[in-house]
């Protein structure tokens, strides 16, 4: 006897924004869920934790096109708790505390000019290093889009050697 079996497939519109190029997978508004950041200074040899504080956090970026441009608006509320390696553990010892970014102010680590490059996130921006002297800078984020959740991963050593560590961001679609 022979059995025909037969394989139903549902397309969802997710799965048909995945045809699209990820630079236009990423266009539109994305609603920070999650935020954690550690922080290792090698020559200090001690550790920063930073996590969301999700009852205070309504952040948010935005990916425009036409400029490319990420815009924040929102305000993240974060925890922040220091520590030391102790036999290859973490030790929290140090003060705790909260911080915040205020995105309405355009803080945050992907603000300014976007591209994506091979799979990468990659952000221009400028700081102000005297009254009328900018520096620009650039920004590295992997890039994990799940349906509507993105995941951006920073390495923190591109911030300097003296640092190890990375900075895990999570957002959801509007």
């Amino acid at each position: 006897m022979y059995f025909l079996a037969i394989l139903v497939v549902a397309c969802s519109k997710d799965d048909t924004a995945s045809d699209l190029p990820l630079d236009e997978q990423l266009l539109g508004k994305w609603i920070m869920t999650n935020y954690y950041n550690d922080t290792y200074l090698v020559e200090y040899q001690y550790g920063t934790i930073k996590q969301i504080v999700p009852d205070e956090t309504n952040y948010a970026i935005e990916f425009t096109d036409n400029p490319k441009e990420i815009k924040t608006t929102g305000f993240l509320r974060y925890s922040v708790k220091e520590y030391e390696l102790v036999n290859g553990e973490n030790v929290f010892d140090g003060p705790t505390g909260t911080n915040f970014m205020d995105g309405d102010d355009g803080e945050g680590f992907h603000t300014g000019i976007w591209k994506v490059e091979n799979g990468i996130l990659i952000t221009t921006g400028f700081n102000q290093i005297g009254p009328d002297e900018f520096e620009e800078f650039s920004i590295i984020s992997t890039i994990q889009l799940k349906g509507n959740v993105l995941t951006l991963t920073l390495d923190n050593a591109q911030f300097g050697s003296h640092l190890t560590g990375e900075i895990i961001l999570e957002y959801v679609r509007d």
